[in-house]
């Protein structure tokens, strides 16, 4: 296939197993097939997408062979063999893979010489969960350089020891055959700390390139009056941090709490607001759209209290756009994204007494904090506009072909 230096109008591949619980990476798809469709003269996406949520209606013997296909999905890469021969993509860009889907579609794309930009969009080929959390919810990277046994014994992926060895013998197996490094041409992560937990298992550091993910709403034009509350967003799941902030908040009576989203803690968490009596804090449920920006636009903050490595932060950018700064637990990707009181703080995660101290040291100056919210949008509109992150993106294309070629 003939590439020149000009990286023009092309055809990309964008390749997804889609969760059965839509989540960020889901929404990251869609909103980078919006970006580089944009406008007359961008480009025109091909799409390859696969579905979790199908699994629901196969049988038992198709569910039987899921763990297979993980090594290699041999339909799956017919179905891919002619689709590139009917549209010839300039270039692919790939998600998840799991578990419809398996590493040997990246042998396929090789073969066929279509540059390959392979999205991190969280830990897998270290961990069999991808998060780098053990069952109980605790850190662990003890897989992240290739022995995946303990996360078998520990039944990491899905609590189940049949799923765990299924993802582990297709890690091990395309981690000894370098699938993964061998075919990708770069690599794309959204934070330094997820390039340098790469980096520590084995991966080529100048094959790696740290692009953070975009806003898909253009940010106010100037930072708005706040309100009376804090708010969250995000999945209300254990990882996140919620109990770690109630705690913080049942200290803070005088305060409002405006909890956005809904997941498995959500029971447990109006149980505890419930028997301590916090009237103050309340819970939104799912909210999306403009709906959900206009009630951050009139937060005084976002909390942001993961306690696992988060790969990224898309609500911490979020508020941003919206003139709100951020408090956030100072692990994984998220951290970057605070700039120390000038955007927002950094608390220990899971301590909820330096959360309540972080949340005081927030509000003891009006002034301050109306500064605050104008340096949050300023760095969102010259960080994480659409805008911004599409030239990026252009820039890396061009990186990659130039590699290719």
């Amino acid at each position: 296939m003939e590439r020149t230096g000009n990286l023009g109008k092309m055809k990309i591949l964008l390749i997804h197993n889609f969760y059965r619980y839509r989540g960020g990476e889901d929404r990251y798809v869609e909103i980078l097939e919006e970006t580089l469709c944009q406008g007359g003269n961008r480009h025109q996406v091909i799409h390859f997408f696969y579905d979790s949520r199908s699994i629901e209606k196969f049988n038992f013997f198709q569910k039987c062979m899921i763990p297979f296909k993980l090594v290699h999905s041999f339909s799956a890469n017919r179905k891919l063999e002619k689709l590139i021969e009917v549209e010839k993509p300039g270039l692919a860009v790939v998600h998840n893979l799991f578990p419809l889907l398996s590493l040997s579609i990246l042998k396929v794309l090789k073969k066929n010489r279509i540059p390959i930009l392979k999205r991190l969009e969280n830990y897998k080929f270290l961990c069999l969960n991808g998060l780098f959390l053990r069952n109980n919810f605790n850190v662990c990277e003890v897989c992240k350089h290739g022995n995946f046994f303990p996360g078998i014994f520990h039944r990491c992926y899905q609590r189940s020891f049949f799923n765990s060895m299924g993802i582990a013998i297709s890690e091990f197996i395309h981690r000894r055959l370098k699938t993964v490094t061998a075919a990708a041409g770069l690599f794309l992560a959204t934070s330094r700390f997820v390039k340098t937990k790469f980096v520590e298992a084995g991966f080529p550091a100048d094959k790696i390139v740290v692009h953070p993910n975009f806003i898909d709403f253009e940010p106010l034009e100037s930072a708005a009056s706040p309100g009376d509350y804090a708010i969250f967003v995000g999945r209300l799941s254990k990882e996140k941090g919620l109990l770690t902030l109630v705690k913080a908040f049942s200290g803070l009576p005088g305060l409002s709490l405006k909890i956005l989203g809904e997941g498995p803690l959500e029971k447990e968490l109006k149980e505890f607001v419930r028997l301590h009596r916090m009237k103050h804090v309340t819970f939104e449920g799912f909210i999306d759209g403009k709906s959900k920006r206009e009630m951050l636009t009139k937060a005084l903050f976002l909390v942001f209290p993961s306690e696992c490595y988060e790969s990224f932060g898309y609500s911490i950018i979020e508020s941003y756009a919206c003139g709100v700064p951020v408090i956030a637990s100072d692990i994984g990707g998220a951290r970057e994204l605070i700039k120390e009181g000038d955007t927002g703080f950094l608390f220990e995660p899971g301590n909820p007494e330096d959360l309540r101290a972080k949340i005081s040291r927030m509000l003891e100056d009006k002034q301050h904090l109306t500064g605050m919210r104008k340096k949050s949008l300023e760095r969102a509109k010259a960080l994480y506009t659409r805008e911004t992150g599409y030239q990026h993106l252009e820039r890396i294309f061009q990186k990659l072909i130039d590699h290719a070629t």
